[in-house]
């Protein structure tokens, strides 16, 4: 499937999460939008995704070199079968509040490491679920499990929390976090150890998450040249997670742990 690259609206809105990516068919051919979304989600068999693309997720690449590099990625059949455990028709975790929230994240991410194993808890996440990144963007849970299932190196590749902040204001819960590991691309090149702050945006009229932005402490084509050319490229990796997490116990947040990251 020919994922086609995002527009400049989808990649840099300020707006996100009320601006929603929307999986459109038309003629067989898959293509990926930005669209305003409602607070309000949507009736069963009305704006989720069809069961066509839960069989055959989309992704929509940034940049011509990470779709290129994403064709040597193993196929959605062998990740969907590695993730047969994973229910994802049990029912929804709805009216939960945002700390509620934050305290099931951070238990099901102690437990499962879903950001790099794709073993996430579908009871959380809304239908309209939607994912970007800095070079990648997707709709709806079964897509994004996939694909992290997909990129990840399930040996090696491992997600330390450092932090987990629920943030009612923003009906968001913010999850500052450590990766590291190997990429299932050809060699299984290393990844260098970076930071990421992931905002979970959550819907307020269900409680459950409807989108996912993931922050980098260090720029895309950085962590590019590091998978490519190995870790002597770029910035320093990050320093050990425990570093990190007196970093942001000592009042700084978030933001501590980033710096921290950039040292």
């Amino acid at each position: 499937m020919l994922a086609q690259r995002l527009p400049t609206s989808c990649r840099s809105s300020t707006l996100w999460p009320r601006q929603q990516l929307l999986h459109l068919r038309s003629g067989g051919t898959a293509r990926i939008v930005c669209g305003a979304s409602s607070s309000k989600q949507p009736k069963p068999g009305s704006d989720r995704v069809s069961s066509a693309s839960e069989s055959e997720p989309a992704y929509a690449y940034s940049d011509p070199v990470n779709q290129f590099l994403g064709q040597f990625l193993p196929s959605n059949r062998a990740a969907k079968d590695e993730l047969a455990g994973v229910d994802f028709d049990q029912p929804k975790l709805s009216g939960r509040s945002i700390q509620e929230m934050a305290d099931l994240v951070e238990a099901g991410l102690s437990k499962s490491q879903w950001f790099v194993t794709g073993q996430v808890d579908p009871r959380l996440f809304s239908d309209s679920f939607a994912f970007k990144d800095e070079s990648v963007a997707t709709t709806g849970i079964r897509a994004y499990a996939t694909g992290v299932r997909k990129l990840f190196d399930q040996a090696t590749s491992k997600v330390e929390l450092i932090s987990v902040e629920a943030q009612p204001d923003a009906q968001a819960v913010v999850v500052t976090w450590r990766l590291e590991g190997r990429v299932n691309l050809p060699l299984k090149p290393k990844i260098k150890p970076y930071v990421v702050t992931t905002t979970l945006g959550v819907d307020p009229a269900t409680g459950l998450i409807n989108s996912q932005v993931d922050e980098f402490s260090v720029p895309g084509w950085d962590l590019l040249l590091s998978i490519l050319l190995g870790e002597g490229f770029g910035a320093k990796p990050a320093p050990p997670a425990e570093e990190l997490r007196a970093a942001a116990a000592a009042g700084g947040g978030k933001a501590a742990a980033a710096k921290g990251s950039r040292r």
